[in-house]
C-alpha cells in the first residue's frame, strides 16, 4: 500500500520531459564533467558541438553577469552580452551585484537563457542554468517548459549532490568520477527526463530513497 501511495505520488507530480542535463565547468567551454540528453537529437552526431554551445554560451553569461556590476531582472538589449538579439536572458533579481558576491566569498550566477532553432535544434530551447563554486548546472528545457519549476529542480538537485559528493573531497573530481550515482539521483528526481512538482513531502521522500540506495552502492 505504501509503495503504491508513493507511485500514485510522484505520478500526480509529473510535468514535461526535459531535453536534457550538463555539469560542467564555468571557466572553459571545453571542460564537461558530466551530461545526458533524453532525445534522439540530443544524442546524435552533433551532440559534442551542442554541448560546446550550451557551455560557450552560458560562460559569456557569467562573464557578463560578473563584470557587469549589477544584476537586473529582465534584459534584452544589444548592450547587455554579446548574445544575439533574438536570444532572450532572465537574470534572478539579486541587490547585490555578482561581483560583490564572490569578493566576499560567495560563487554563484544564475540564469535562463534562450536557444534559437538551427542545425543544433529543431525548435527553440530554454537553458536554465545555475554556477556554483565553479561548477555549472544546466537544465535543457524544450520552449513551453516551466522555467521557474526547473530553477526549482535544479536547487534541489544541486544540493543533493553538494550533500553526497562533498563528504568524498573535490565536488568536481567526485562528480566526473562517479556518473552512476547521478544516474542514480536522477533517476528519482528527474525520473526518463520528467519535470516533477516537488513540494517539502515529495522532496523528503526522495532525499530518504537516495540515501538508501546509494548506501548499498
Amino acid at each position: 500500500m505504501i509503495l503504491r501511495r508513493s507511485w500514485a505520488t510522484r505520478s500526480a507530480f509529473r510535468c514535461a520531459m526535459v531535453y536534457g542535463l550538463m555539469i560542467h565547468s564555468v571557466d572553459s567551454s571545453q571542460t564537461l564533467h558530466f551530461s545526458i540528453f533524453f532525445t534522439p537529437e540530443g544524442n546524435n552526431a552533433y551532440k559534442k558541438t551542442r554541448q560546446q554551445t550550451i557551455m560557450r554560451r552560458i560562460l559569456e553569461e557569467h562573464l557578463f553577469q560578473m563584470h557587469s556590476g549589477d544584476q537586473h531582472t529582465t534584459v534584452k538589449s544589444k548592450a547587455s552580452s554579446s548574445l544575439d538579439d533574438a536570444d532572450w536572458l532572465f537574470r534572478f533579481t539579486d541587490s547585490k551585484p555578482a561581483a560583490f558576491k564572490a569578493q566576499a566569498g560567495f560563487d554563484y550566477t544564475e540564469g535562463i537563457l534562450r536557444l534559437q532553432a538551427s542545425t543544433l535544434f529543431e525548435y527553440p530551447k530554454l537553458v536554465v542554468w545555475k554556477h556554483v563554486d565553479k561548477v555549472v548546472y544546466t537544465l535543457i528545457c524544450e520552449p513551453l517548459d516551466n522555467p521557474l519549476l526547473a530553477s526549482n529542480f535544479l536547487t534541489l538537485f544541486v544540493h543533493e549532490l553538494s550533500d553526497h559528493f562533498r563528504k568524498a573531497g573535490n565536488m568536481v573530481e567526485e562528480v566526473s568520477s562517479r556518473p552512476d550515482e547521478i544516474f542514480t539521483i536522477l533517476n528519482l528526481m528527474l525520473p526518463g527526463g520528467q519535470l516533477l512538482f516537488t513540494n517539502s513531502n515529495l522532496h523528503r521522500h526522495f532525499k530518504a530513497q537516495i540515501s538508501q540506495v546509494l548506501s548499498q552502492k
